[in-house]
């Protein structure tokens, strides 16, 4: 089952049930240097989030993927600290080759995936470590939205945390990089996108990999 909705996700959390959530908000980088048509500046990015966290519907757990940058640093320390009884884990994405900083200050070279839920994060094999590193996202960056989740990011989370029983729910879906991989490991999805024509595109690439009937080797959890 793919189901894909053009809207506010805000319009529609409190109508979708789901067993995961996997998503990427806006990073409020108050500056337009990685999406067309969208400009990412949010007055209150804490309480953007929050209204998010307490709304969002799932059985399971929520992957919340968030960067910290000079502007909403304290908003992401200030949100782990809030819900430090509903984070189970936090895994750090590390990025081998990041765009380095200038003069003498700090490179940014990882994100954060946030998990909420009631019970402790278990994941379908052993030994699964809770950093994963990689090269930063190219092959799938457009002109028009140059922050594109990594296809090989979202298709560890979904091999490693969920399995074949689940609906996976990306309220900010992009380009549907959850989706191909939902695709990829026969999971059924939900995508949620307020831009049209990153929605068109991500209704045609998901549409191209349900076409080829593309299914990783990975397992089969």
């Amino acid at each position: 089952m793919i189901s894909l909705y053009h809207d506010d996700c805000f319009n529609l959390l409190s109508k979708i049930k789901c067993d995961i959530v996997f998503t990427s908000p806006p990073y409020n980088r108050k500056r337009n240097d990685k999406y067309k048509n969208y400009d990412d500046t949010i007055d209150d990015y804490f309480a953007f989030l929050v209204n998010f966290i307490d709304n969002v519907q799932y059985n399971k757990y929520l992957f919340l993927n968030v960067q910290t940058n000079f502007y909403n640093k304290q908003d992401i320390y200030k949100l782990i600290g809030k819900y430090y009884n509903k984070i189970q884990q936090i895994f750090v994405w590390e990025k081998s080759n990041p765009m380095p900083a200038q003069g003498f200050n700090i490179t940014n070279a990882y994100e954060y995936f946030l998990v909420f839920g009631d019970k402790a994060l278990k994941s379908n094999y052993t030994y699964t470590k809770n950093i994963l590193t990689t090269s930063v996202n190219s092959a799938t960056t457009t002109k028009i939205h140059r922050a594109v989740m990594k296809q090989e990011v979202a298709d560890w989370f979904i091999y490693n945390f969920t399995t074949q029983r689940d609906i996976v729910f990306d309220p900010f879906m992009g380009l549907g990089t959850t989706g191909i991989s939902c695709l990829r490991y026969n999971r059924d999805f939900i995508g949620i996108e307020k831009n049209k024509e990153y929605y068109d595109l991500a209704s045609e690439r998901i549409s191209e990999v349900a076409f080829n009937g593309y299914r990783a080797s990975m397992g089969n959890a």
